[in-house]
């Protein structure tokens, strides 16, 4: 299976939303009643988000500190960024499910963050040792 050097940008990336996720994941998981009642999201949302958070956070940790990566793996994560944002729009937009001011700020900088990550990954995957940077060019 076909692996590549990450770039200083990637590592970077990574790094930046390991500490994002594992700071999100602590306080969801430490200060979830009290986000219950400021953002009127679900406990059990915020708790079980938190816990895979906490994961994710260190996946990329690990991810961030290895020489050699899967591109597909790395292709994932950037795929996931998209749709965890994705997913925190569809929440505010969610029939039923009115946010508050505060939930909408907290789950519309998410999205924005998870896309920023996104981008900045997949520009680093790009930039890495080993991808392809676009068909080869024969001379005529």
């Amino acid at each position: 299976m076909k692996t590549i050097h990450p770039s200083g940008m990637l590592k970077a990336a990574l790094l930046a939303d390991a500490a994002a996720s594992g700071a999100l994941a602590l306080l969801q998981l430490l200060a979830n009643r009290m986000l219950t009642q400021w953002l009127a999201l679900d406990s059990r949302l915020l708790l079980y988000t938190g816990i895979f958070l906490l994961g994710y956070a260190n996946l990329l940790l690990v991810l961030a500190y290895t020489d050699r990566v899967w591109p597909w793996l790395l292709r994932l994560i950037i795929a996931g960024n998209g749709a965890w944002a994705a997913a925190c729009l569809a929440l505010m937009a969610l029939p039923g499910q009115a946010p508050t001011s505060l939930a909408a700020a907290y789950l519309g900088l998410q999205a924005a963050c998870v896309l920023a990550f996104a981008a900045w990954q997949h520009a680093g995957l790009m930039a890495s040792s080993g991808m392809r940077r676009g068909p080869a060019r024969t001379s005529p």
